[in-house]
């Protein structure tokens, strides 16, 4: 402690004191002595009333802890608050000297300095203690940035700038509460505290999150090995994070899969392209579940096709083939015919044949092209050849047909001319044979009362056999979706099953037939625009969303097993020859020729590499868990992992926030010159 001499009446006196405040006590004190009093020796530290000096020794330590807990929450307004209290004490009870504020503040830095000095090691714990405290509360209450964004999940620059805003006030208020000896000291305490305040804010995210991890990356070679599972649920909850998925989120989608016949809809699938990633180094680092895991991989994905087609079937409520299909709605119109024209038939009257006649002969007009200009030898084209035909089976040019049974035949051949027409491309002679053809059986309607509901029901059990070529016509790539969902819009609910089946046995055909190699993806060919816009819309009612929610997933399932078993072998190559090379020849090279700094050198730089990775009883575990495929399991597990995650992150950030306070909060007192 440092020894002032001062001079008063002309005696000197020497004083030892911590300060010059309590300096200025002291001749104070001396001031007030009567003048007999002075010329006593000359005083020397004198004593502090109610201060320092007083109390037992084992007191003083814990004493300076409480000032630094004091200190650190009050902001640095603690003495100012403690002196206050103790000048009004000393003039209410009545046993205390009465003393005014200002002695009583001196006093009380005087003491807080002098503790801190002779007891740093408390008065740090206690700084600390108040600042761990104060960050908790601040934490606690939500008026703390940095603890809101480090648990908000922010990058490091956001939780840096929220660190530096927090530290700049915290350290502007901590230096104007230090600050002594008038405003202007103050204010000048306050800028330094808030410049502190700022470089420890920006400082402290990026040293705490260095040094967990630094500390985290030493210890794991140790302990990964023997106590893997905090290991595991590190890596679960830090892969959930960057996939930006929760817990509950991958197992609903689990049981989503689950629930429509695709349980082996793993964890990994659910979490998406970091679920891959995992897969990916699970496969690839050497461990006792690597085989299990590729095998499990290769078996799910060479079911793929087959799952696929009974997808299809399933959406689109089609279990048969189109031709199975077409024969029997073949069958079915057979016989349903078989029923109703006979009746028809037998029920019928006369036919009248003379509107079917003049309109054949507007066309060949046979009667005036004999009179006015004879063919002589030239021959009819295949239209009037096709014409002169029918009008044969209807009249010989001087009776015609009378009879239902006989018109109804020559209909049968009518219509078996337009198909043949049709397949030969012959449009025209096609046109006007059917231009006949309505007139028939318009005559054969006006004959028989039952024939028109024959003829209906054979007419429409003839589109829904259309409907199946339709179908299958649809599905040829060249078909563009444009035109075939207004087609199937427009076809009534019957007719539109029939398409199903048409559209959908050439693409279960495709599947069936794929190879079968864990490399195919066979969820490609049914996810370009065309199928992508057809298939939800051609589905069974209320089965679009769900086929394509089938889809999506064999392509998810498929990527994860990409990822893990194809592209290039040179990972697993590398990965399986370190498995195999766990003793360096080097090593030995270096001892035999007499080298044994460079042995210990290469023996340390292979153990190293191989401990910066996480060891095979983590990657193992980690692997169980990517395969797993209840959600029930999945959630239990990927629940302690985010729940480990956030109870680090929480530590890390009343960490920061520590830091944050303690480096704003400890200004140093700045006292004028």
């Amino acid at each position: 402690m440092p020894t002032y001499e001062i001079e008063m009446n002309g005696q000197k006196f020497e004083i030892d004191a911590p300060d010059d405040a309590s300096v200025n006590l002291a001749v104070k004190q001396l001031q007030a002595q009567p003048p007999a009093a002075l010329a006593k020796p000359a005083l020397t530290n004198p004593p502090v009333e109610g201060g320092y000096s007083n109390g037992p020794e084992w007191t003083k330590p814990i004493t300076a802890f409480g000032n630094g807990i004091v200190d650190m929450v009050s902001g640095g307004f603690a003495d100012e608050a403690g002196a206050a209290i103790d000048s009004a004490g000393s003039h209410i009870l009545p046993w205390r000297e009465p003393k005014s504020y200002d002695q009583a503040l001196a006093e009380g830095r005087a003491d807080q300095k002098t503790l801190a000095a002779e007891h740093p090691v408390a008065d740090i714990a206690g700084k600390v203690t108040g600042a761990l405290w104060g960050a908790s509360q601040l934490a606690k209450s939500g008026l703390s940035p940095t603890f809101n964004a480090i648990k908000a999940e922010a990058g490091l620059g956001r939780v840096t700038a929220a660190s530096a805003k927090e530290a700049t006030v915290l350290g502007t208020i901590s230096g104007f509460g230090s600050g002594e000896d008038g405003f202007v000291n103050r204010l000048v305490n306050a800028g330094v505290g808030g410049g502190l305040g700022l470089g420890i804010g920006a400082v402290a995210p990026a040293a705490v999150a260095g040094g967990t991890q630094l500390v985290k990356s030493a210890a794991a070679p140790l302990i990964a090995p023997f106590a893997p599972n905090g290991y595991v649920r590190d890596a679960l909850a830090t892969a959930l994070r960057r996939a930006g998925q929760t817990p509950e989120g991958i197992t609903n989608n689990m049981r989503a899969a689950a629930a429509d016949g695709q349980d082996m809809f793993n964890v990994a699938d659910a979490m998406g392209y970091t679920g891959e990633r995992l897969m990916s180094t699970s496969a690839r680092v050497p461990h006792d579940n690597r085989q299990p895991l590729a095998e499990a991989l290769m078996a799910r994905q060479a079911g793929q096709g087959e799952r696929l087609a009974n997808n299809l079937a399933e959406g689109f409520d089609t279990f048969d083939t189109a031709g199975r299909r077409v024969a029997d709605r073949t069958a079915q119109r057979t016989a349903e015919a078989n029923e109703l024209y006979p009746a028809a038939r037998a029920n019928a009257g006369p036919v009248n044949v003379t509107p079917v006649l003049q309109e054949i002969d507007r066309t060949i007009r046979p009667g005036v092209n004999q009179m006015v200009n004879p063919r002589d030898r030239i021959a009819n084209d295949s239209i009037e050849g096709a014409l002169t035909r029918v009008r044969s089976m209807l009249s010989d040019g001087n009776s015609q047909v009378t009879d239902f049974d006989t018109l109804f035949r020559a209909k049968l051949d009518l219509d078996d001319m337009i198909q043949r027409a049709e397949g030969q491309g012959a449009g025209n002679r096609a046109h006007y044979l059917s231009r006949v053809q309505g007139l028939v059986d318009q005559a054969l309607a006006d004959a028989s009362e039952g024939y028109v509901g024959a003829r209906d029901a054979f007419s429409r059990a003839s589109r829904r056999i259309e409907a199946v070529d339709a179908g299958s016509a649809a599905s040829r790539i060249s078909r563009r979706a444009q035109d075939t969902i207004p087609e199937f819009e427009a076809m009534p609910a019957g007719e539109q099953a029939d398409f199903r089946a048409g559209y959908i046995d050439p693409l279960i055909a495709r599947l069936e037939g794929a190879s079968s190699s864990p490399t195919t993806n066979k969820a490609r060919m049914l996810q370009t625009p065309k199928f992508e816009a057809e298939l939800p819309a051609f589905a069974a009612p209320g089965r679009g969303g769900q086929l394509a929610d089938r889809i999506a997933r064999e392509q998810t399932m498929f990527r994860t097993a990409n990822a893990a078993l194809g592209n290039s072998k040179t990972a697993d190559n590398l990965a399986d020859a370190a498995d195999m090379n766990q003793f360096d020849p080097a090593v030995i090279g270096r001892l035999v020729r007499g080298d044994p700094i460079g042995a210990i050198t290469t023996g340390l730089s292979k153990a190293l590499g191989t401990l910066t990775g996480q060891p095979p009883s983590v990657v193992e575990r980690l692997s169980r868990v990517l395969m797993e495929t209840n959600p029930d399991v999945a959630l239990n597990v990927l629940q302690a992992g985010t729940q480990q995650l956030s109870r680090n992150d929480q530590l890390r950030a009343r960490l920061v926030s520590a830091l944050v306070e303690s480096g704003a909060a400890g200004v140093p007192r700045l006292t004028a010159p």
